[in-house]
């Protein structure tokens, strides 16, 4: 016996001795060290600001935002406490009453169906553990939670808690989940908008608002309910919370920002000049960007977009495959914004179909008839018929236009919009698509499209260096081109596809005359001009052909914009800049825009390059002034203040530009198709690029002056005959002021005396 009992003795020693090997070996070997969680400090946010001082943009690195203690609120550490662990001022890491019920719950479920974490425990996973489920991992994790709590306060511990755990959508710790949400700090939330944070965190994927409100306000009367019953707030406080509409402002694929186009932009710049490294030192971006021009210019484009398919009356039908669960989300989703929101115009909204004679519709809380004229825009128009095309159960979308709905569908057409101040050079808008969260492809900076006849106002500058004045007469009459190398002969035409004649220069380009540009091309020389239009930095090849004049080189609408802007500053070459000054906390200023120490950073020098004269630069707004004033840019005049602009449509309707300016702001607008597929019929520049730039200019002008553009001094008037190009005579007929260099006056008939040559600047 004694025997016996002496090999059991040394197996149980052999067994002590190997478990204590296994556990040094595969558990307490390698366990981090808990000292790191006393050098954690609270993140250096980097922040865009905008000209109004309002910030726009932030970068958490990797999403997280690590607070002091003191900056979260008591009720957000009261929601998490009652939710996640409300025996956590009270067990020392691990709470063994919890272990025990969700082992029981497990074996019961033959599954993992209830966890029973600590925040101690979550804490050494955000911080110092994976999550893998191994059982190393989950005694390295207990012995850590047990290390933690004899290491750190109870404080401290929850502090690294609520600064580190996931709350979906990319967010990472409280005040990261705020500004994802709401754009608000933290301790700017109210009771309902914190209990709807802390429902997140046990499962961040199934729980964000922006993919499950359902979900989420489940959750959120989970926390609430749990905050009554451990006596922090009363039932009245949640029941009051849980009917609050949330003011949810995040949208799923952009985070931190309400613009993304231009935070993309501008955070590109950034990095390029310091590195990704900079964005975690706390940096604060000073930006030009005006926030009330910039949220004109998304709610134009998206009605403009809107406005184009409408004409083209194609209506592309229902949403294909949505299921009820699909269709209960967006109603919740749409039902809590339009509660806090309302109904915004040109924004659109889901509707489910009820019936099709007449056409009802389910907006998710209420039933609405839409009449026909809610679908005349439909092809056949007057004709469409909703019973062939929906049937009850249907998703759709409607427009909501101010008056009522339209039926109406997501854009498929894209569209783009730079805006300077012309005073200061800043960007005061940018806006890279219609959508961000269907496309991210930034297309104010890197579409290169085709400019149409956008290009031509640099065509005309050219010749008007090379002698030609708005009163050259050029014959707009049938050519044909051939080279050696083509096989066919180019026969350019005009939009109208007919011929005027005898055509000044100053009416081909307010009527924007093909023929005639071609001509003028071809008498300057396209050697001759190409070498001119890089002065103007256009930042693409330009085609060495006569296709050049009717604008078939491609161009960002940025570079495109900057280009016009040389018109608009008198010649001199035009350096947009949208960032102000960056500081680095605990450094102070790292780069100023008037400094120009930053040069991919595009920085506005005091001394600016005069790429052209003073007086081609006039003569070219003075005849795009009239471009608006009698030519295809007429919608413009709606604005009933001077405006210098220029339309443009590339080949067969690809693409619709807009350029134009006052002597205060500088707005480009272009619109397409990725696929390059045709806008369609009449969609030219005129009509679908020009109603985006009235909408962003009336508010850009609203509180300023009515000025004229200024006649620099070489610049003298003269009355001419249009029919001739020669000073008018006592017996001209077709007369009008035209505006020359004073070197370059046309010659006077013999009648003509020098009482018609008006010299005065006015």
């Amino acid at each position: 016996m004694k025997k016996l009992l002496k090999i059991f003795g040394y197996a149980a020693v052999l067994i002590c001795l190997l478990a204590g090997i296994w556990t040094y070996w595969f558990v307490l070997r390698g366990i981090p060290s808990i000292q790191d969680l006393r050098k954690i400090e609270p993140t250096k946010l980097s922040k865009v600001i905008a000209s109004d001082g309002s910030t726009i943009a932030y970068f958490p690195p990797e999403g997280r935002i690590e607070l002091d203690g003191k900056e979260i609120p008591l009720r957000v550490k009261q929601a998490f406490i009652a939710a996640e662990d409300a025996t956590f001022y009270e067990h020392t890491g691990l709470d063994w009453k919890r272990i025990f019920s969700a082992l029981i719950t497990d074996i019961r479920a033959t599954s993992y169906v209830q966890g029973a974490s600590t925040i101690t425990q979550q804490v050494v996973r955000s911080y110092l553990l994976t999550r893998e489920k191994t059982i190393t991992r989950k005694l390295k994790e207990i012995i850590l939670a047990l290390r933690i709590e004899k290491a750190l306060s109870k404080d401290r511990i929850l502090s690294l808690y609520l600064s580190r755990v996931y709350l979906g959508s990319g967010a990472y710790g409280v005040e990261a989940a705020s500004l994802r949400f709401f754009n608000r700090n933290c301790r700017e939330l109210d009771l309902a908008e914190i209990a709807m944070i802390t429902g997140i965190a046990p499962a961040p994927g199934k729980y964000t608002p922006l993919e499950n409100f359902n979900a989420a306000k489940k959750r959120q009367w989970y926390v609430l309910k749990r905050m009554s019953e451990e006596g922090f707030i009363s039932d009245i406080e949640a029941q009051d919370a849980y009917q609050e509409p949330l003011q949810i402002t995040g949208v799923p694929i952009a985070k931190f920002t309400r613009y993304p186009y231009l935070t993309d932009y501008i955070s590109k710049q950034v990095l390029q000049r310091y590195g990704e490294e900079i964005f975690s030192k706390g940096i604060n971006i000073q930006t030009t960007i005006n926030p009330e021009l910039q949220d004109v210019a998304i709610a134009a484009m998206h009605k403009g977009a809107i406005d184009l398919e409408m004409r083209q009356g194609i209506y592309r039908g229902p949403e294909n495959g949505a299921s009820e669960t699909f269709k209960s989300r967006r109603f919740a989703f749409q039902k809590n914004q339009v509660k806090w929101k309302g109904f915004e115009s040109y924004q659109l909204y889901w509707a489910e179909v009820i019936q099709t004679s007449p056409l009802v519709v389910n907006l998710g809380a209420e039933n609405i008839e839409l009449g026909p004229e809610s679908y005349a825009w439909i092809h056949p128009k007057g004709n469409w018929d909703p019973q062939d095309a929906l049937t009850p159960g249907d998703l759709i979308q409607l427009c909501y236009t101010g008056k009522g709905f339209l039926l109406s569908q997501e854009p498929r057409v894209q569209a783009a919009l730079v805006a300077f101040d012309l005073q200061s050079s800043g960007v005061i808008a940018l806006v890279g698509g219609v959508d961000y969260s269907k496309s991210q492809f930034n297309r104010a900076v890197s579409a290169l499209r085709q400019s149409g006849s956008a290009i031509k106002p640099f065509i005309y500058a050219a010749a008007i260096d090379k002698g030609f004045t708005p009163a050259s007469i050029i014959f707009d009459t049938p050519i044909t081109y051939r080279t050696e190398e083509d096989e066919l002969a180019w026969k350019p035409k005009n939009y109208e596809d007919r011929f005027y004649g005898a055509t000044t220069l100053r009416t081909g380009l307010v009527l924007s005359r093909n023929v005639v540009t071609v001509k003028i091309l071809k008498e300057i020389g396209i050697g001759y001009t190409i070498s001119y239009l890089k002065r103007f930095d256009l930042g693409s090849e330009l085609p060495r052909d006569l296709s050049l004049a009717l604008g078939s080189g491609v161009i960002t609408p940025f570079n495109l914009a900057r280009a016009y802007a040389t018109f608009a500053s008198y010649g001199q070459l035009f350096e947009p800049h949208s960032i102000e000054y960056i500081i680095q906390q605990d450094v102070g200023p790292i780069f100023s825009a008037r400094q120009g120490d930053l040069m991919e950073i595009q920085s506005a020098s005091e001394k600016k390059e005069q790429i052209i004269s003073e007086q081609t630069a006039y003569i070219i707004t003075n005849i795009l002034n009239d471009v608006v004033q009698e030519g295809t840019g007429w919608r413009v005049r709606a604005l009933k203040r001077p405006v210098a602009g220029k339309t443009g449509t590339s080949d067969e309707n690809r693409d619709a530009w807009f350029l134009g300016y006052t002597p205060d702001i500088l707005c480009a607008v272009w619109v397409g198709y990725d696929d390059m597929m045709s806008l369609g019929e009449n969609e030219t520049g005129s009509r679908a690029a020009s109603p985006i730039f009235i909408d962003l200019m009336q508010a850009a002008l609203k509180n300023k002056p009515i000025r004229d553009f200024r006649v620099p001094d070489g610049i003298v008037f003269a009355r001419v005959d249009t029919t001739t190009g020669r000073i008018a005579s006592s017996n001209s007929e077709a007369v009008r002021f035209e505006c020359f260099k004073e070197d370059s006056l046309p010659p006077k008939e013999e009648s003509v005396t020098d009482e018609f040559l008006l010299k005065e600047v006015y």
